[in-house]
């Protein structure tokens, strides 16, 4: 800040570690400062804009974003958090506008055209959004937030046989990515195909010990396949622990725990996650199967039946009709 002639960024930086202690006051001084220096530097209006969003004063961010664009076509993070208003206005049309309106200025930029995808796959345009998607990936073959867009709307459009496939040829190429094996391995297990799941989900396990998302998946196919209810428990115990909050992670340890007969524990989990997440058939499925292990017949009933109406015509409903049937 002391040498001549005076620099914007010194204050860009300083003003995002006090953002990060919730120094706003003094953020929003060094902000100003670096567009007084330099009033064509971005960066300036792009920080400014991140603490009225964080302020929740979304229509001065706004044009604080419009100025940063203007100063930097290519900033695909100013583009993304001012369609993030607008989808927050419910304004869906306007933000495919905006979007398509800055890629006429930044053509080569694949991040603008994932956010594209994005966009498109929330006014349910799969087949346009695979088309953005595709797009990004030709740009920049190494952005895996392309390659998640087009799985994303390959889903939607009904073909996850094209998402498996654009995985496969990912994790070959991107060899250390354990996201990579994660997202490949829940597509398979969503196809039916458990064992090459497992597969991957342990490859993924191999380079990062402590991915949550492998880990939880992993213990579920392990107890749904009778595998060794101990090296379950780990991996469940390691998902929990990294996201404490999840009610898919309480499932699945609550599960872990109703194989080792340790109820009680399993209980407490599940009757908080059904709070967090109240129409999850799995989690109604798990508590009531719990309830009658603790002989708690008619809170067993009840969390069936939940499991049974919100999941009909799937093997959850299918059990808790078979358990139902036998409680009587």
């Amino acid at each position: 800040m002391a040498a001549p002639p005076k620099p914007p960024t010194p204050y860009i930086w300083r003003g995002i570690a006090e953002g990060s202690r919730n120094d706003l006051e003094k953020a929003e001084a060094d902000f100003r400062e670096a567009v007084r220096l330099d009033p064509n530097n971005s960066a300036g209006y792009l920080e400014l804009a991140q603490i009225r969003l964080v302020q929740k004063k979304e229509q001065e961010a706004k044009p604080l974003l419009e100025q940063a664009l203007q100063h930097n076509p290519n900033s695909a993070r100013a583009l993304r958090l001012l369609v993030s208003c607008l989808m927050f206005e419910k304004q869906p049309a306007q933000a495919l506008s905006r979007v398509q309106e800055q890629i006429g200025k930044s053509p080569q930029n694949a991040e603008m055209y994932s956010l594209l995808a994005d966009v498109q796959m929330a006014m349910k345009d799969p087949a346009a959004a695979v088309a953005s998607a595709d797009k990004a990936m030709q740009l920049n073959p190494n952005d895996n937030s392309a390659v998640i867009a087009y799985s994303r709307a390959q889903v939607a459009n009904g073909n996850t046989g094209a998402a498996i496939a654009k995985w496969q040829q990912w994790t070959a190429s991107h060899t250390n990515d354990a996201q990579g094996y994660t997202i490949l391995a829940s597509l398979q297990e969503s196809q039916g195909d458990r064992d090459k799941a497992m597969d991957n989900y342990k490859k993924a396990l191999s380079i990062q010990p402590d991915q949550p998302i492998a880990a939880n998946n992993l213990a579920y196919l392990m107890v749904e396949s009778g595998q060794n209810l101990d090296v379950a428990l780990s991996l469940a115990q390691i998902a929990r622990r990294a996201l404490p909050n999840a009610p898919s992670t309480a499932d699945t340890l609550a599960w872990v725990y109703y194989q080792k007969g340790n109820y009680a524990s399993g209980r407490d989990l599940l009757e908080d996650a059904v709070k967090a997440d109240p129409n999850n058939a799995s989690i109604h499925y798990h508590l009531g199967m719990i309830y009658t292990k603790l002989s708690n017949n008619s809170d067993a009933k009840i969390e069936l039946k939940k499991a049974s109406v919100l999941a009909p015509n799937t093997q959850t409903a299918k059990d808790a009709d078979k358990e139902l049937s036998i409680l009587g």
